[in-house]
């Protein structure tokens, strides 16, 4: 994703607010296809909640953050029936090029979503 944009609100106080708005402008473009599970897709009828953008480095011209986000799953439980719907909520990792405003998003670590029932049951052990 990117979002040429960005590259003006860098020293802004708000530049994590400015990019929860851009993440829910640009959502289509958000990985949350490959956080289904067991045949599920993302419903594109529901459009997913973002918040708690947080930037958690700044170093460098690669910079890290996170945020939560909630979206509904389509499953399909068997031929002909209308896909039922679940909600997955979790937390997505990416990174920023502060260069050339490109937002990549982290998928190959175990960290990078987290289904909401996993980390109830963490909890309550």
């Amino acid at each position: 994703m990117i979002i040429p944009e960005i590259l003006d609100y860098l020293e802004e106080a708000d530049l994590e607010d400015w990019l929860t708005a851009a993440f829910i402008e640009n959502e289509r473009q958000l990985p949350l296809d490959h956080l289904c599970t067991n045949g599920g897709f993302r419903s594109a009828s529901r459009i997913p909640d973002i918040w708690m953008v947080e930037l958690t480095n700044r170093t460098g011209k690669l910079w890290n953050g996170r945020f939560n986000v909630e979206f509904s799953e389509e499953r399909r439980n068997g031929l002909g029936t209308e896909p039922g719907l679940e909600c997955q909520t979790g937390e997505l990792l990416f990174t920023l090029d502060t260069e050339t405003a490109e937002v990549t998003f982290n998928t190959d670590t175990p960290a990078f979503f987290r289904h909401q029932e996993r980390d109830a049951n963490v909890l309550l052990s």
